[in-house]
Parts: structure tokens; sequence; C-alpha cells
């Protein structure tokens, strides 16, 4: 939260990537930083909480995991906004997961909760019933469903696991919709298999089976005959370099296969006539959402309400590089730390202006836990394993806070005073730690606050308001899902040694942030 309380959320994992919502606290409406679509309105995929997407030459379609319905929007010039197409208690749709649409125009969907897959005819549109409606826990003892795709012939291939869980038992299967009676016509399964979360499929232009796995970011390879605990005929690993790769596509004219990260999409240029080792150099393009695909020689990414989004639209957006932190100087600037080394000045507001930014690679890699900011200009950065603090500059020169004399025991929070000051959650110690501007190298703390009236457990996260306060979320530090108190500490701007807090007020869920 800024000085003049604007409030910043930042949204950063493999299926929600690169998000910083705007939220005002008069209205309680949140708007995404680049300029998307606002939360709440009354876009048919705005409340979508699981959003994939398929294509033909005409429309892309998206499904809606929360208000259960298919969307598609007419690929053209004007680009039409997502309608509802197929949706209502006909439909049987629950909770669709994925969605694919072979070159007849079948469009089927994985539904999740009903642990079924469903097949429309070509056209259908409105509330209507399935042609197709498989068990598939009845068929292949799913108890989890993970992604759909159809083959060259019109075969749908399916993934999911026997666990209800989805952390073992990972089956592939190929299913042969074309008569009255579907039949499996091979599964894939077991340990030579290495098949564990198979999180997206594709099949390439050779008819191979080509599998995201979720966990591990490497890409499988399963030939046209193979069936049964056979291992791929090729694994590539890492799939791309992308960070967090999680979705993929295959464009059937052109056999382009584009693989889309939380930073960005690679694209291998006809990679579909090869093998996956043999796939030439990776294109990255600056897009960014839930999932991707290609439709009529254009690839397409669903953002984050499901609304498909193109190249040329998504280049107009502000690219986080993976974000992991987000802070705000004494000034109320705000400022975005990703993973991938660079630290991003966010615009204001709803604002599409990107800010400077300063790239930077630390000796202890990506192993950070707090990021805070000077509005002199410095970014710190700690690591707790390291017992380290980190200065960037302005042109990336670096410097370090560590040594005995630190005392830094585990710091996992940051803040930044008005006069500079660093402030340390000191976790291990059970202390606050508060440096000088400008301290480095093995220095002692200017001041600390510790001891038993402090009422400090776990220091974790720590944040200073207008008039100089420190707050200190602290609590356990080893309760997860029960157990362990936690509270937010106020403590005064010159707070210092062995002193209580001014309040103390318990937070009555369990939760770790890493920042306040």
């Amino acid at each position: 939260m800024t000085r003049d309380g604007g409030m910043y959320v930042l949204e950063n994992t493999a299926e929600h990537p690169n998000l910083v919502y705007h939220i005002d606290l008069a209205t309680g409406q949140a708007a995404t930083i680049g300029g998307r679509t606002k939360v709440g309105t009354s876009s048919a995929t705005a409340s979508s909480i699981e959003t994939s997407i398929a294509a033909d030459d005409r429309f892309v379609y998206s499904v809606d995991q929360k208000n259960p319905q298919i969307s598609r929007m007419a690929i053209s010039r004007d680009r039409a906004p997502l309608t509802r197409f197929i949706y209502g208690y006909k439909t049987l749709l629950r909770a669709p997961l994925d969605v694919s649409i072979d070159s007849a125009e079948r469009l089927c969907v994985l539904d999740s909760e009903g642990l079924a897959l469903l097949c429309y005819r070509p056209g259908a549109e409105g509330n209507v019933a399935p042609t197709i409606s498989l068990d598939l826990k009845e068929l292949l003892g799913y108890g989890q469903v993970d992604a759909l795709t159809f083959d060259r012939s019109g075969r749908v291939v399916v993934s999911g696991t026997t666990d209800p869980a989805g952390v073992s038992g990972s089956l592939l299967a190929v299913i042969d919709i074309s008569s009255g009676k579907p039949r499996v016509i091979r599964r894939i399964y077991g340990p030579s298999t290495k098949l564990f979360t198979a999180y997206s499929l594709a099949v390439d232009k050779l008819g191979n089976i080509l599998v995201l796995q979720q966990e591990s970011g490497e890409l499988l390879a399963f030939a046209p005959g193979q069936s049964g605990d056979v291992a791929p005929f090729a694994v590539r690993a890492p799939a791309a370099t992308l960070t967090h790769p999680f979705r993929m596509a295959v464009d059937r004219t052109t056999g382009d296969v584009a693989i889309l990260g939380s930073d960005e999409v690679a694209v291998f240029p006809k990679a579909g006539f090869k093998s996956p080792t043999n796939w030439p150099a990776e294109v990255r393009s600056p897009m960014r959402g839930w999932n991707l695909t290609f439709g009529s020689g254009e690839l397409y990414v669903a953002d984050e309400f499901g609304t498909p989004e193109h190249l040329e639209t998504q280049s107009r957006l502000l690219n986080l590089h993976d974000p992991e932190f987000i802070a705000t100087d004494q000034n109320g600037r705000i400022f975005v730390a990703s993973t991938d080394g660079v630290i991003t000045a966010v615009p204001r507001g709803d604002s599409a202006a990107v800010g400077p930014s300063t790239s930077f690679a630390t000796s202890f890699g990506r192993d950070m836990d707090a990021f805070a900011v000077d509005s002199a200009g410095y970014f710190f950065l700690s690591s707790a394993a390291n017992n380290a603090i980190i200065t960037v500059a302005k042109a990336g020169r670096q410097s370090l806070i560590a040594g005995a004399k630190t005392k830094l025991n585990y710091p996992i929070g940051l803040a930044v005073g008005s006069d500079g000051s660093i402030y340390v959650a000191n976790r291990s110690a059970k202390s606050i730690l508060i440096f000088s501007r400008g301290a480095t190298g093995d220095v002692a703390p200017a001041r600390e606050i510790s001891g038993d009236a402090t009422e400090l457990i776990a220091p974790q996260a720590l944040a200073i308001d207008a008039s100089g306060r420190l707050y200190v979320f602290d609590g356990s530090a080893t309760a997860t899902g029960s157990g362990g108190a936690h509270y937010v500490r106020v403590y005064d701007g010159g707070a210092h040694g062995d002193i209580p807090p001014l309040h103390s007020y318990p937070v009555h869920v369990q939760c770790f942030p890493n920042s306040l």
C-alpha cells in the first residue's frame, strides 16, 4: 500500500502470471496494471477461475470453470468480444477444465467435476445436450483429469490420474469417438513413461503426442504406435528456456509449436515436423496469460478473464519479467522485483506506460526472500539462507551487509524508513534489526528491537506507515495448516531495545506472507 492510500497486489503463479492489481479502496474495484478489463464487470468470463482456449479458422473458444459455459470470439479485424456459446443445464457442464476442437468442428470439453468427456455436434449452440458423454472415472479409472486434445485422425487424447489427489497414477489415453460407442484405442501409463502431472497436451504434424509436464517443465513425446508402460521416444528438458513453462499448442497448418511460460511465449518454427530433440531455436514473444492456441494463422493467449489476445495487443502490455516481490518507496513509487533479475518501475493507476528497469544477478541466484526500495534509488533484497542483505544501486552495482557483526539470523522481511534506514525481520533471532542508510559489509546494526518484552516470536514481514510506525507480521515459523498463533505488532517509529509493542493484534488465520 502506498502512503497516499493506493493498494497494489502482486499475483504471479504458473497459471496466473505477471499480474499487478490496482485496488480502489473507495469502491472495492480492481484493475490490472496495463489497462486490461476491470475485475467485476459484466463480461461473460470476468469471473473465470480456470481458463482454457481452442480455435478453428473462424472462432476462438474459451471455457469458464466457475460459471460452466463455453464462450467464443470471432476471429476478425474488429475482435468482437467473447459471447456465451454453449451453456445451460442440458449441456451437462459442471466445471469445464479444457476444450479442444477438431478439423470437423466437433467441440469436446474435459469436465473436472464430473470427470467426464463431453462432445458437441458441429455448430451446436445454446442450451444443448452433448452428443457424447463419457464417464472417465468408469472408463479409465480417473480420479482427476488434466488435459485434452485431438490427434490427426480426430480421436481424443486425454490425460489424468487414478489418484484423486493427482500425485500418482498418471495415465494417457487415446479414445475413438467416431462411432456410436466410443472405445479406448490405447493407454500409456506406468513408471517407464515418466508421466507425472501431464498439464498440457498437443499432437504434432507427425502424429506424435506431446506432453508438457507441470512440475518439471519437461516435454515428453510418444509415437503413434506406443502404448502401455513404455518410455517416451524423446524427452526435451526443459521444454523451453521460459520460466514455468506450462501450456503449449501446435499450429495445424504451419507446424509451429508455441509454449507458454509465466514470463513469455517461446515459438519453435515448424517444429511439429521434427522430433522434439531436433527442434529449431526458439523465438520469444512478449505474451503472457493462462493458455494459448493457434487459429487462422495467429497465436492467441487467454488473459486473466479468459479473453483471447493476440501478439499485437499483448505487445503493448507491461512485461514484469516473472515478478516475485512488490514494494513502494517513501514517495509512493511502485517497484516489482523479478526472479529473472529485473526490477521494474510500475505505472500508477491503470496506465500502461512502462517505467525504467534495473537488472541484477546476485551471487545467491534466485535465493531471495524479501524486497524493499529507497527513494534515493537503492533496492534491497534479503537472502535468509545466506544471512545477507543485498543492496542494488541504480546502475546495478551491488554490495552486501553480511558477517558476524550484523547479527543477521535468517532475515526474511525488509522495509525502508523515511530516513533511509533499513529494517530487517530477523526471524530466527526473534528481533528487528535497523541499519543506517548506506550501511555495507560486516557492520553492526544502528539499533535493534529484541528481548522478552517485545513479544516477538518469529518476525516475518515488515511495513512502515507515513508517521514512521513499524508494523510486524509475527508468529510461528512452522505453522502451516494448523497451530501457532500469528500477530501484527505495532512499534513506535523510534523504538529500540527490549520494549513492548504499542499494539498487538491477533491474526485468526494461518498464513505466510512475503510482504506487508
